[in-house]
C-alpha cells in the first residue's frame, strides 16, 4: 500500500485484533467486518499492521417499469457493501485507501478502545520543510489577487521566481514534489484533506509507505 487517507489516532493501543458483528440500522441487520490480515515489523523495529474492512449500508435502488406507455420509477430499500484497505502503526496513525474507507477509523477505534480521526496536512509547512523539493504540481485556493483558485502543473515550478513567489504565498491544497527521501528520488502527492500517494519508488511497500509517513508527513497533520 502507497497511498490512502491519514487518520490520527487518539489514545494507545499495541495490537488490533479481527473481528466481524453486527448492528442494526432502520430497523435492518447490517455486518461490519474488521480483518487484520498481517501484523509486520517496519524497518526501525517497531511494529505496525494491515488488512481489510467492510461495512454494510443501507441504500437505495431505482427500478424502472414500462407499463402500457407509462414509465414507472421506483425506489426500493437495498443494502450496499464498502470495502477498504488499511495500514497502520499501533497508536500512532491509520490510512485507508481513499475517502470512502474513513469508515476503517471508527472499526479501528471501536476494537481498540481509541478514536481515530482523519487529519488534515498542512501542505505549506510540508513545502516550508523542504528547501531542495522539485513542484511539479500546486494547488490553490482562497487567493488574494486575480486568480482565487486553481491548479498548476509544470517542472520545477519553484524554479521560476514570480511562480515560486505564488505558490509560497497561496494557500495550497493539493502539491506534488519530487525530492531525495532515504538516498532514493521519491515522487509523491499529497492534498490538504489528508490523502497521500508515493508514486515513485514504485518498490514501495507498506512498511515504506508507513516509515515515510511517519518521518516526512506526520509531523505536518492536524485533526482539530
Amino acid at each position: 500500500m502507497n497511498a490512502g487517507v491519514i487518520g490520527l489516532v487518539h489514545g494507545d493501543f499495541q495490537v488490533v485484533d479481527s473481528f466481524s458483528d453486527a448492528v442494526v440500522e432502520s430497523d435492518r441487520e447490517l455486518d461490519r467486518t474488521l480483518d487484520v490480515e498481517r501484523v509486520f515489523s517496519l524497518p526501525s523495529g517497531d511494529v505496525a499492521f494491515e488488512g481489510r474492512a467492510a461495512v454494510e449500508r443501507p441504500a437505495a435502488r431505482e427500478t424502472t417499469e414500462l407499463d402500457y406507455g407509462e414509465i414507472r420509477v421506483e425506489e426500493t430499500d437495498a443494502t450496499e457493501t464498502l470495502v477498504t484497505e488499511f495500514v497502520g502503526v499501533p497508536g500512532e496513525f491509520v490510512v485507508v485507501g481513499s475517502g470512502a474507507g474513513t469508515f476503517a477509523f471508527d472499526l479501528v477505534g471501536l476494537d481498540t478502545d481509541t478514536t481515530v480521526e482523519r487529519a488534515s496536512l498542512d501542505l505549506d509547512g510540508f513545502l516550508a520543510a523542504r528547501d531542495d523539493a522539485n513542484a511539479w504540481k500546486a494547488g490553490f485556493h482562497g487567493g488574494d489577487g486575480r486568480a482565487e483558485s486553481g491548479l498548476l502543473h509544470g517542472d520545477d515550478l519553484l524554479a521560476d521566481d514570480d511562480l515560486s513567489a505564488f505558490v509560497r504565498e497561496a494557500r495550497l491544497n493539493q502539491l506534488g514534489l519530487e525530492y531525495t527521501y532515504d538516498g532514493r528520488e521519491l515522487k509523491m502527492t499529497a492534498a490538504e484533506s489528508g490523502y497521500v500517494e508515493v508514486h515513485r519508488p514504485t518498490d514501495f511497500d507498506s512498511a515504506a509507505f508507513l516509515e515515510y509517513l511517519r518521518a516526512e508527513v506526520v509531523p505536518h497533520l492536524d485533526d482539530s
